[in-house]
């Protein structure tokens, strides 16, 4: 089944959006990278800020998919590790909307992270023994998340850089 040009131009700027964080998603860059008319853009979407919706929607339906993966992870090294390369899309945007850009989407980027949050502090809490208390694993997961995407980027996203970032992160 092919994809549709929806989707096309969706996961492209999904792509961008990743690897260049918001100023690098350009109309023009995405049709030339496509080969395709700007015209099909405002088609489909109307303005920039529709387009960028349906980008932040597609990332919340991918959270979902990352989320079930973390859930069936054992150890954080390296069944979470390989995770997170897998998926190095998904956690370049999460990169970008988390630490290094302003956007105003706060509610669509609040969703994507709540989804794998959970499952990111049940793992994290089987892998530590530490005791139940919620509020602080939750705090302690978030540290950890914003340490970590503060430091990937398109080019280092290899699993022993990550590799090295959890080792950094562990309870002594």
């Amino acid at each position: 089944m092919t994809e549709s040009k929806i989707e096309t131009w969706i996961k492209a700027g999904y792509h961008i959006l990743g690897n260049d964080g918001l100023e690098g998603v350009k109309i023009e860059r995405i049709a030339r990278g496509l080969n395709l008319n700007k015209s099909g853009f405002y088609y489909y979407f109307g303005t920039m800020e529709g387009f960028l919706k349906e980008v932040l929607n597609y990332h919340v339906y991918k959270a979902g998919i990352v989320a079930a993966e973390i859930s069936r992870c054992k150890t954080i090294d390296p069944e979470l590790v390989f995770v997170i390369v897998k998926h190095r899309s998904f956690f370049l945007v999460e990169s970008q909307l988390l630490v290094k850009s302003r956007m105003g989407h706060k509610i669509e980027v609040d969703a994507a992270g709540m989804i794998i949050s959970k499952e990111l502090i049940a793992l994290w809490r089987r892998n530590n023994n530490v005791p139940d208390d919620p509020p602080a694993a939750s705090a302690h997961v978030n540290v950890i998340r914003h340490f970590i995407y503060a430091r990937i980027d398109a080019g280092n996203i290899t699993f022993k850089f990550v590799q090295d970032l959890v080792a950094e992160t562990k309870i002594a």
